[in-house]
């Protein structure tokens, strides 16, 4: 094949050291999809360029929602292939979002593109059709399963969890907290109680930056920047860094009702009783709420868009009943079918022993 062109192992990202997060970690943006940019401006044929798949195609992260969207909906986009990964195209590269290699051709004017999905699990190729606004998986044999689950919430007029996910500066506490206001921290124990109307607990990391660990603080009320009346709820928080995915999924957990916590956590949902956030803790942490938590990555952009969200876990849901076996009356809810049922208990329970749980 002739080339007009050839780019060498262009940079994913790039570290900007001027400026810094607000927990003292260097901001990086991603910068691969000007090489595609540029590709589509000179190319008269056809272009075949490589780099992270995850973050375009479930555009999640900074400048990735508007290219991930006429990425994939492109009329020029003729097969997309992605590794899992990265390590099975680059040995010896880690890319947590794996790598997707695009073609895209000049003459093709269709909504159709071949999908090819490699894996050590899997080999599948399939016709897709350009997406529009929804989402697709990774592993297109996830495509059965979230069918289903988007009937349903259609049907029955729910939500999707994504809507009701808190603000990760909630209580406007930032990552260098605990540095800046020494004398107003002490340490303490998640299971301190406490009895005093005008202390609160707070879990936030000790440090900023990446050395910094998430512990549990005791400090004045007052002393919480913002949103106070969240204190004396009940929220069901996960971590921040790699949300409810693939690395962080069990650090899911209540935040009482004496408590606050910083930016290394993220609240789905905040309840009035302690029952409910039970409830909730106890539907978020089934097989296919996990399975649908995976679907669309571990970005807090794109967290939770396809987890349905019944919106009343009290005892008056009518379509769960908390005190008995919710994996079981969701499969049933949702209509998937014995093979559906096994493949997602085999994905979270794959991603349990990985993990080493």
């Amino acid at each position: 094949m002739k080339y007009d062109f050839c780019v060498g192992n262009p940079p994913y990202q790039e570290e900007t050291a001027i400026k810094e997060t607000t927990n003292g970690q260097k901001r990086r943006k991603s910068i691969f999809q000007y090489f595609q940019y540029a590709a589509d401006a000179i190319t008269k044929q056809c272009s075949v360029l490589i780099y992270p798949a995850a973050r375009w195609i479930h555009r999640s992260g900074k400048g990735m929602q508007d290219f991930g969207m006429e990425q994939i909906n492109s009329p020029h986009l003729s097969k997309l292939i992605v590794y899992p990964n990265a390590t099975d195209v680059f040995t010896t590269t880690e890319i947590g979002d794996g790598i997707s290699i695009v073609v895209k051709k000049n003459q093709k004017e269709t909504n159709e593109f071949n999908y090819i999905y490699k894996s050590k699990e899997s080999d599948v190729e399939v016709v897709l059709e350009s997406p529009g606004t929804d989402l697709i998986p990774l592993d297109p044999r996830d495509l059965g399963v979230i069918a289903k689950v988007k009937n349903f919430v259609k049907k029955h007029k729910i939500t999707y969890l994504h809507d009701s996910i808190l603000s990760q500066k909630l209580f406007g506490i930032e990552s260098d907290f605990v540095e800046k206001n020494p004398n107003k921290v002490t340490c303490c124990e998640k299971d301190t109680v406490i009895n005093s109307q005008d202390k609160v607990k707070i879990l936030t990391n000790d440090k900023a930056g990446s050395a910094g660990r998430a512990k549990w603080f005791i400090v004045d009320r007052k002393d919480i920047p913002q949103r106070q009346e969240y204190i004396d709820e009940y929220q069901v928080a996960v971590s921040s860094a790699n949300a409810a995915g693939k690395k962080r999924d069990n650090q899911i957990e209540i935040i009482d009702n004496h408590s606050a916590f910083g930016r290394a956590r993220v609240g789905l949902k905040s309840f009035k009783t302690l029952n409910e956030a039970k409830n909730f803790f106890k539907y978020a942490n089934t097989y296919l709420v996990r399975f649908m938590f995976l679907i669309s990555g571990d970005a807090l952009t794109s967290l939770a868009v396809l987890v349905p969200d019944f919106m009343d876990y009290t005892s008056k849901n009518k379509f769960l009943s908390f005190d008995e076996d919710l994996d079981e009356q969701l499969f049933k809810l949702f209509g998937l079918n014995k093979q559906e049922q096994e493949y997602v208990k085999e994905v979270i329970d794959n991603l349990r022993k990985k993990q080493g749980r």
